[in-house]
């Protein structure tokens, strides 16, 4: 069964690009990676790259979009929360760094890519752990986002969702399964000099769940 996987070079990205390989082999897995013009472009891009290579998958398709409108996540120097533990983020509502749209123009133009190739599933990472501050990160909007694109698309492409109701810290077990390589991945929304700043949520949640879980690279 051919599958795509949406690629950000992150770690949740990445359990799904394994798991993507375990079910149907890398010869039948394409990853997408989205340039959004996103703060950690380059890092998150050359993290896909090094997955997929390590996976045994092709380099991903790279997709451009360009949205009429900026956000924390595409600003450089705009301020972001930092600081924060994980309690404080799940706490917090609708997260800062929010764009809103984003997932669904991504998973729109996954579920075509889809059709146009014949692939039958497409990969997507959000956790548990997102749907507090991420609309579009919560199952009933990804069911009922499914099913308008199969119809837009007169398919029965199925959208698979394994993370949707993991933590952060059973994400990271189930990376350790599947022996994705962490060291590889990237997480972080507004690095410093190609490294990660260690303060944003992004790295706090990382870090969080990697310290839980036993230390790793």
């Amino acid at each position: 069964m051919r599958s795509l996987v949406l690629l950000s070079g992150g770690m949740d990205s990445a359990v799904c690009l394994y798991q993507a390989v375990a079910d149907s082999a890398a010869g039948s897995v394409e990853a997408v990676f989205f340039d959004w013009r996103q703060r950690p472009l380059a890092e998150e891009l050359a993290a896909a790259r090094s997955l997929c290579e390590a996976a045994g998958v092709a380099e991903p398709v790279i997709i451009s979009l360009d949205f009429p409108y900026c956000g924390p996540l595409t600003e450089p120097g705009a301020a972001l929360p930092g600081g924060r533990t994980p309690a404080d983020i799940a706490a917090s509502g609708v997260a800062d760094t929010f764009f809103p749209g984003r997932n669904l123009v991504m998973l729109a133009h996954a579920f075509g890519m889809a059709a146009a190739r014949g692939a039958r599933c497409i990969y997507f990472g959000p956790n548990a752990d997102d749907a507090s501050g991420y609309p579009d990160c919560r199952a009933d909007c990804l069911t009922q986002l499914a099913v308008a694109c199969r119809l837009g698309t007169d398919t029965d492409i199925e959208l698979a969702v394994p993370l949707i109701e993991m933590s952060k810290e059973q994400v990271v077990e189930a990376g350790d399964a599947l022996g994705v390589p962490w060291e590889k991945t990237f997480s972080c929304y507004a690095p410093v000099d190609g490294r990660p700043c260690g303060t944003c949520d992004s790295c706090a949640l990382r870090m969080s769940a990697i310290k839980e879980t036993g230390e790793r690279p």
